[in-house]
């Protein structure tokens, strides 16, 4: 039952992401839908990594920017690959200098899935990715104490964290979900 869940979700999120790139518009697609969006873990197939720092976490997991983000212990120069496909809408030095090099990723859903403290961004903005496409190295830039990636979905335009979850569920803190986010 569970393999047919996720064979559906990834069928489904393949058409999303073909009727996106076709530039057909999709009906109550919206930030607000993100809880209910599904989003791969953002680190290959078959590997499980801590969870350093979970959603609403007292640490520097506070806060409308920050409050829905995961921290992944992934060391340094580590893949980190597309939660879902779409077009990478800024890959560079943050203007925060807190994110140090940072990939965002507009989805077909409205939401944009944003990585930070990398090492390398590896693809130019106005790039369309697949999910699960190596989209940067992980790392140790702006404001952090120690290599790994923080990852969280967000409003594109305002940065806002948004409520979602990780391959359907929401990993706590301490926690080691392995990702079945195949490469692309």
């Amino acid at each position: 039952m569970n393999r047919t869940k996720t064979i559906l979700r990834r069928l489904g999120a393949m058409a999303t992401a073909a009727f996106a790139v076709a530039g057909l518009p999709l009906a109550g697609a919206s930030p607000a839908s993100a809880a209910d969006y599904y989003y791969e873990l953002p680190y290959p197939a078959g590997e499980a990594y801590k969870v350093t720092q979970g959603p609403e976490g007292t640490y520097s997991h506070t806060g409308p920017y920050n409050e829905y983000a995961w921290d992944f212990a992934l060391p340094e120069n580590y893949e980190v690959s597309a939660v879902q496909a779409g077009t990478i809408v800024y890959s560079n030095w943050s203007p925060y200098w807190e994110n140090g090099i940072e990939v965002m990723i507009r989805h077909s859903n409205g939401t944009c899935s944003h990585y930070a403290h990398l090492n390398r961004a590896i693809y130019n903005a106005g790039t369309w990715v697949p999910q699960g496409r190596v989209v940067a190295w992980s790392g140790n830039t702006g404001n952090s104490s120690g290599p790994h990636l923080h990852y969280q979905v967000i409003n594109c335009d305002t940065r806002v964290g948004i409520r979602s979850t990780l391959q359907g569920w929401t990993p706590p803190t301490g926690s080691w979900p392995q990702s079945v986010n195949y490469y692309a």
